[in-house]
């Protein structure tokens, strides 16, 4: 039986289908409860504020991709674990399509709620990316390989955004899978 999720996470649920349907700016508190069926005063007992719950499905977003770091292994990357790595990430970005739309579409949004907290996070996450990417023992060819098809696996989706359609998605991570391959074995 599955298990019932949280009503937190069911607003976060009904936000992101209204972000991505609207967008951002376009979609109010008010809209947000009604859909839940409950008052605008119940929905802050969830969250203090609107930029709270994109921050939610900011970090949602983070999960997704965060979640599979462990794939990596300890020590210098190999191309392998890499290439492992970038397909559950391809996979994880195509089951959490909508969350990825949200943050290609909203950039504006985001970047105003970024909170100090916040972007700690991220700069530790450029740092991992930085040490992966010019660490002295993983030979400088492969290094190369790994940026570009990370690239290929997570900039070619938000260029693409709504280009391809939901009947599309399953075409589109097989293609990104055979890129993301494809560069590294060349």
């Amino acid at each position: 039986m599955e298990e019932k999720r949280s009503t937190r996470d069911r607003i976060l649920d009904v936000a992101l289908d209204l972000f991505v349907e609207q967008g951002y700016d376009k979609t109010s508190l008010r809209e947000i409860a009604e859909k839940m069926g409950f008052s605008k005063a119940a929905l802050y007992y969830h969250f203090a504020s609107k930029a709270d719950i994109l921050m939610g499905l900011h970090q949602r977003m983070h999960s997704a991709i965060d979640d599979l770091v462990p794939l990596l292994g300890d020590g210098p990357a190999s191309l392998s674990r890499w290439e492992r790595f970038l397909d559950s990430c391809i996979d994880r970005m195509a089951a959490n399509r909508k969350l990825f739309l949200l943050h290609q579409m909203n950039q504006t949004a985001f970047e105003k709620v970024h909170s100090e907290t916040h972007a700690d996070q991220h700069l530790d996450m450029e740092d991992r990316a930085r040490k992966l990417f010019s660490d002295p023992t993983v030979p400088a060819r492969d290094r190369s390989l790994m940026a570009a098809s990370f690239a290929a696996a997570f900039i070619t989706p938000m260029l693409a955004g709504r280009l391809f359609p939901e009947e599309d998605l399953a075409e589109l991570s097989t293609t990104l899978r055979e890129v993301v391959h494809a560069v590294l074995k060349a």
